[in-house]
């Protein structure tokens, strides 16, 4: 047998022995007869042009054999990148969690995990209403409160709400307006209509506080990390 038609044969044992493992991998991939029949086109068509390579009376072995250990390489690169691509997501969310503690971190199964603040305090990142509002957890409020600008770029027209509640603060007695948030999201856990109010002036920040969380499975703290279950 000639070195070209071996070449060959070793390239379409390797490209039928990778199907093999994708198929295996990813199983129901390969169900529909239009996958199949796209598969046998792809691989006739690798094969074509493979033989009329590999077959080509200018063809340089060596060379051929170097270019094509290079093709192997970067396919088993980018199989295994595709295989493991979960688990670099998992360390790239806990890196960007340590770097950034309001970042929360999906840690599976319904739960969400936020790291301890260098203040002390876990602070959160969410969504009320679609706007983007950055959140202190305080298991001392009973409802969520929201500062002014908070409350507006989240459509709830502060100017159009009457500020007769009354709270006590760090910063003394300030009065609130009672409000309903139609969608509250930290990540994948997501709360609606849920009680709050907005505070006219004396907050700091606005307060993530027991009308969302008891509305959770349940919430823990252990060390510098809380936990979010839905």
């Amino acid at each position: 047998m000639s070195p070209r038609v071996l070449i060959l044969l070793v390239g379409c044992v390797g490209i039928a022995a990778l199907i093999w493992f994708l198929a295996d991998m990813f199983p129901g991939s390969l169900e529909s007869d239009i996958d199949q029949a796209n598969l046998v086109r792809a691989f006739a068509l690798m094969v074509l042009i493979g033989a009329g390579l590999v077959l080509s009376p200018r063809l340089n072995l060596k060379g051929a054999l170097k270019a094509t250990f290079i093709w192997v390489m970067i396919g088993l690169v980018l199989v295994t990148g595709y295989t493991l691509k979960d688990d670099f997501a998992a360390i790239g969310s806990r890196l960007a969690g340590a770097l950034v503690p309001s970042r929360a971190i999906d840690s599976g199964a319904g739960e969400i995990t936020l790291r301890r603040g260098s203040d002390g305090h876990f602070n959160v990142s969410a969504e009320v209403n679609g706007a983007r509002v950055q959140f202190l957890v305080d298991t001392g409020a009973s409802v969520v409160v929201l500062t002014r600008d908070d409350a507006e770029r989240a459509g709830l027209r502060p100017d159009e709400l009457k500020f007769s509640q009354r709270f006590e603060t760090a910063n003394g007695t300030a009065f609130g307006a009672p409000v309903r948030i139609a969608r509250l999201a930290i990540g994948n856990l997501v709360v609606t209509d849920v009680r709050a109010a907005v505070m006219n002036d004396g907050l700091g920040g606005s307060l993530l506080g027991m009308s969302f969380l008891e509305r959770l499975t349940s919430f823990s703290v252990e060390g510098d990390t809380l936990t979010l279950r839905r």
